[in-house]
C-alpha cells in the first residue's frame, strides 16, 4: 500500500514540490489560500494530517510551530521553513515524530535543485526518494551546515544570474545583440556545468581549473580575459560574497531564538 505524502502551503516552492512527489506515493495537499486545478484538496488542516503518513511542511516560518500544534499524533514532518531549527520543531511536535529539515533552493522548479536535508537519518531515505526527480538531495553531517547551505545553493543561483548577465552585456559591448548574447551566455555556463559534472564523474578528483587550462592556451584570448577577472578580485569576490551570505544567515537565525 503507498504512502500519503500531505502538502500543507502551495506558494511557490510548495506546489512545484506538491507536482514533482513520484509516482511511489500518493498525495494531497491543503492551503486554504489557493484552489489550483491539478492538486487533490482536502478541506480541512485536521483531514491531511489524519490522512497523511509524510507532511511537508511549506508555509512561511511565523506559521510553522501553530500547524505543528495541531498535528495531535505521531507523524514524519518535513519542514522547508528558513530558520526554523529543529529544537524549535521539536518543542512545538508530538514527541514521537520524527522530523527532517530541508532546505531547497530556486532550481527545483526546474528539477535542478539542491535539496539539502538534516535531522531524523531514517527520515532523510524517505527524503531521497520523495525529492530524487527535483535536484541533488544532500544530507548535512549537522544542522549547523544549513546556514552555509543557505549562503552557497539557496544565494547561489542569484550570483550565477549576474555572471550571466555580466557575460552577455560583455558580448553586448562587443556588437550582439543582447537577446543573442544572453543565449549564449547561459548556454555556456551550462554547458560547461554539465562538462564539468561529467569529468568528476570520471574522475572525482578532477580540479575545475585543469578544465579551464585545457581553454586556455599561451597568448590567447582567455588568458587575457582571465588576467581582467583576477585585476578585478574575482575570485576573493565571489568568496566574499559566500561567506558574508553564510553570516547574515547565521545573524537571521539567531533573530528567531530571540
Amino acid at each position: 500500500m503507498k504512502q500519503t505524502i500531505g502538502v500543507i502551503g502551495l506558494g511557490n516552492m510548495g506546489y512545484p514540490i506538491y507536482k514533482k512527489i513520484p509516482i511511489e506515493f500518493d498525495k494531497i495537499a491543503y492551503d486554504p489560500f489557493t484552489n489550483k486545478e491539478d492538486v487533490l484538496q482536502v478541506e480541512t488542516l485536521e483531514e491531511v494530517i489524519k490522512k497523511s503518513n509524510i507532511l511537508i511542511l511549506c508555509v512561511k516560518p511565523d506559521k510553522i510551530t501553530s500547524i505543528l500544534q495541531e498535528i495531535k499524533i505521531p507523524k514524519n514532518i518535513i519542514s522547508i521553513a528558513a530558520g526554523i531549527t529543529l529544537n524549535t520543531m521539536k518543542e512545538f511536535s508530538h514527541s514521537d515524530s520524527n522530523l527532517l529539515r530541508i532546505m531547497p533552493n530556486l532550481p527545483l522548479l526546474s528539477e535542478e535543485g539542491v535539496i539539502a536535508c538534516t535531522g531524523n537519518k531514517s527520515l532523510f531515505e524517505i527524503a531521497k526518494v520523495i525529492f530524487k526527480d527535483m535536484g541533488l538531495v544532500v544530507e548535512l553531517a549537522n544542522e549547523n551546515e544549513i546556514d552555509i547551505i543557505t549562503a552557497l545553493s539557496g544565494s547561489g543561483p542569484a550570483y550565477v544570474f549576474t555572471f550571466i548577465h555580466a557575460l552577455a552585456e560583455g558580448g553586448l559591448k562587443c556588437g550582439l545583440s543582447y537577446s543573442q548574447s544572453l543565449k549564449i551566455a547561459i548556454q555556456t555556463v551550462k554547458g560547461s556545468a554539465i562538462f564539468l559534472e561529467n569529468e568528476l564523474k570520471a574522475n572525482s578528483n578532477t580540479h575545475p581549473y585543469q578544465l579551464r587550462n585545457k581553454v586556455t592556451s599561451p597568448g590567447g584570448t582567455t588568458i587575457y580575459g582571465l588576467d581582467k577577472l583576477e585585476e578585478g578580485r574575482f575570485n576573493y569576490t565571489v568568496i566574499d560574497s559566500v561567506s558574508s551570505a553564510y553570516l547574515r544567515a547565521k545573524e537571521l537565525g539567531k533573530d528567531k531564538k530571540d
